[in-house]
C-alpha cells in the first residue's frame, strides 16, 4: 500500500510539472472562423496559470481574433513574442500560422507591406516542407495580391498557378474559380490574350460554384477579351451579362473600357476616344493603365501623333510612380529568398545523400570485413581439424601397437581404435589428395582466382608436409600470414615465378601483386 502511495505522488508531481495546454485553445481553433463565439472561449481562459508555450499560443489566438472582430491592435508585439518561442521550441503548425497572421496584421492593420511580404514568404516556405495544402491555399492569395502592389506580374502569375493547384488538391471548386479568374486575370496584364482566354473560360465552364462577386468579375475580363480580340459581338454579350449581375453600379466606370474597346473594333473611333477617356476616372489602376494604352493607340490610328506621343508619356510617368524603388527591391528580396530557400534544400538533400553513401560504404566495409573473418576462421578450422587428425593418428597407432605387444584381449577396444585410425586417415588423405592436385595446378600455372578456401587450405597443408623446413622456416620468420599469403610464398619462393606470371594464376593485376609483397614484407617478425 505504502509502494502504491508513493507512485502516485510520483505521478501527481510529474504531471503536476508537464506543460498543460488549456482545453479552451482547441475550443478556439475550432471557432476561429466565427470570431465572436471564439473571443468569449478565449477570455475564459486563466492567464496566470499558462507555461510558456500556452502563452505563445494565447498571444497567436489573441491577435487573430482581434484582427477577425475589427478590434484595434496597437501594435504586433504580442504574435510577435509567439513567433520567437515557435522560432526556439519548434511546432511548425502554430508557427506558420504565427508568420501568416503576423503579416496579415502588418499589412492590412499598419500598411507595413514590406515586413508583410517578409513573414509570408516563411510561411509560405514552412507549408510547402510540411506539405499543408489549408496554409498553402492561404499564403498563396496573399502573395498573389500583395504583389498586385509591386506590379510584379510574374510572381502574381506564379501565386495564381500555385493557388490553383492547391485548390485542385483540396478539391475546392470555388477556390478552382477564383485561382482560374486570377490566372487569366495575370495573363491579360502581361499581354498573354491566349493564355488568359484558356483560363477565363475554364471559369466560365464553373462559374455555377462561383459567388456573385467572383460571377461580376469573370464576365467582366470575357467582355474586355473579346473586345481586346475585335470579337465586338461576343463582347457586348458578356458586357450586358455583367451589367445585368453588378446593375447597382450602373455608372462603374470599367464598363466604359470594354465599350471603348468595342468601338475600336467597329472603327468608331472617336467614340472609343471618348470612352476611355472616362474610363480614366476609375478608381482601378489597372484599368486606368489600360485606357492610357487604348488611348495611345486610338490617336495613332486618327492619326494625332503629338497627342499619341503625350499619352504615352503618361503611361511612362505613370509606371515611374507606381513602380517604385522600394518596389523593384522588393520583386529582388523575394527572389533572392526563393533562392536561398531553394538553395538550403539542395544542400539539405546533398547532405542526407552524402550521409546514405557513407552508411552504404561502412555497410560494405562491413561486408568485406565479416567475409574476410569468416575466410580466415573456416581455414583455421580445417587447418586445426588437420592438426587434430595428424595428432590423433599418432595416438592411434600408438595405442594400438601398445595392445598388440601386451596382448591384451579387448577386440571391441582395438577394432574401434582400427576404424577411427582407418576414417582419419582417409580424411587426411582426401585433404592430401586435393592438396596435392592444387599444386600440380600451381607448377602447370593454371589459374587458381575461382578455388574455395577449403581448397586453398588442402594447397598449404600438403606444402607444410612437402616441404616441412620451408614451412617452418616461414613461420619463424612471419606473423600471423593469411593462406592466400602463404600461397602467393609458394609461387614466388618455391616455385621462383615472376610477377607476371603470379599475376595470371590469381587472375589479379600486377599492381596487386607488389601490394600483397608489401604486406607479407610488413608481417615479418
Amino acid at each position: 500500500m505504502k509502494r502504491l502511495l508513493i507512485i502516485l505522488a510520483v505521478m501527481a508531481v510529474i504531471i503536476g510539472c508537464a506543460e498543460q495546454h488549456p482545453p479552451q485553445f482547441g475550443q478556439v481553433w475550432k471557432k476561429i472562423n466565427k470570431p465572436e463565439e471564439a473571443r468569449v472561449i478565449l477570455a475564459k481562459v486563466n492567464t496566470h496559470y499558462l507555461t510558456e508555450s500556452g502563452k505563445a499560443e494565447y498571444g497567436l489566438l489573441k491577435t487573430i481574433v482581434a484582427y477577425k472582430t475589427h478590434r484595434k491592435l496597437e501594435n504586433d508585439s504580442l504574435i510577435s513574442a509567439s513567433i520567437s518561442y515557435y522560432n526556439r521550441y519548434g511546432d511548425d503548425w502554430l508557427r506558420s500560422r504565427a508568420y501568416l497572421y503576423r503579416g496579415i496584421v502588418r499589412m492590412y492593420r499598419f500598411g507595413n507591406i514590406i515586413d508583410a511580404v517578409k513573414d509570408f514568404k516563411v510561411a509560405e516556405y514552412i507549408s510547402e516542407k510540411n506539405d499543408d495544402e489549408e496554409l498553402k491555399s492561404q499564403v498563396y492569395q496573399l502573395l498573389a495580391h500583395v504583389n498586385y502592389y509591386f506590379r510584379n506580374q510574374p510572381s502574381i502569375l506564379k501565386y495564381s498557378h500555385k493557388l490553383l493547384d492547391s485548390s485542385i488538391e483540396l478539391n475546392d471548386s470555388t477556390m478552382m474559380v477564383k485561382s482560374l479568374l486570377m490566372c487569366a486575370t495575370a495573363h491579360a496584364d502581361m499581354d498573354q490574350l491566349d493564355s488568359a482566354f484558356t483560363y477565363i473560360m475554364k471559369g466560365v465552364e464553373m462559374e455555377k460554384h462561383a459567388n456573385m462577386s467572383m460571377l461580376s468579375d469573370i464576365y467582366s475580363l470575357v467582355s474586355e477579351l473579346y473586345a481586346e480580340k475585335g470579337e465586338a459581338i461576343k463582347a457586348e454579350e458578356y458586357l450586358q451579362e455583367w451589367k445585368q449581375l453588378d446593375g447597382t453600379h450602373a455608372t462603374h466606370t470599367t464598363w466604359y473600357l470594354i465599350p471603348a474597346y468595342i468601338r475600336k473594333a467597329q472603327g468608331e473611333y472617336e467614340k472609343a476616344i471618348q470612352l476611355a477617356k472616362m474610363g480614366l476616372e476609375d478608381s482601378d489602376q489597372r484599368t486606368r493603365r489600360k485606357c492610357l494604352v487604348l488611348l495611345s493607340e486610338l490617336y495613332e490610328l486618327t492619326g494625332n501623333q503629338e497627342q499619341a506621343s503625350e499619352t504615352r508619356m503618361m503611361i511612362g510617368e505613370y509606371d515611374d510612380m507606381k513602380y517604385t524603388i522600394q518596389a523593384m527591391q522588393m520583386v529582388d528580396w523575394q527572389q533572392k529568398f526563393d533562392e536561398i530557400q531553394h538553395s538550403k534544400d539542395f544542400y539539405g538533400r546533398m547532405t542526407w545523400m552524402q550521409r546514405l553513401i557513407i552508411a552504404l560504404i561502412a555497410m560494405v566495409a562491413l561486408g568485406i570485413v565479416i567475409g574476410m573473418w569468416w575466410h580466415r576462421r573456416k581455414v583455421r578450422k580445417l587447418s586445426f581439424r588437420l592438426d587434430e587428425d595428424t595428432r590423433r593418428i599418432s595416438e592411434l597407432r600408438t595405442n594400438i601397437e601398445q595392445l598388440e605387444k601386451s596382448g591384451a584381449e579387448n577386440g571391441q577396444e582395438m577394432e574401434r581404435m582400427k576404424k577411427e585410425l582407418e576414417n582419419r586417415m582417409e580424411r587426411i588423405s582426401g585433404t592430401l589428395l586435393i592438396g596435392t592436385q592444387m599444386f600440380s595446378q600451381l607448377q602447370q600455372r593454371q589459374c587458381i582466382a575461382e578455388v574455395t578456401a577449403k581448397e586453398q587450405q588442402c594447397l598449404v597443408d600438403y606444402f607444410a608436409q612437402l616441404r616441412p623446413k620451408r614451412w617452418q622456416e616461414w613461420e619463424r620468420k612471419y606473423n600471423g600470414l593469411s593462406t592466400a599469403q602463404y600461397i602467393f610464398l609458394i609461387m614466388q619462393d618455391d616455385l621462383h615465378f615472376d610477377d607476371e606470371a603470379i599475376a595470371t594464376i590469381l587472375d589479379v593485376k600486377r599492381v596487386s601483386v607488389r601490394s600483397m609483397r608489401a604486406r607479407i614484407k610488413k608481417s615479418e617478425r
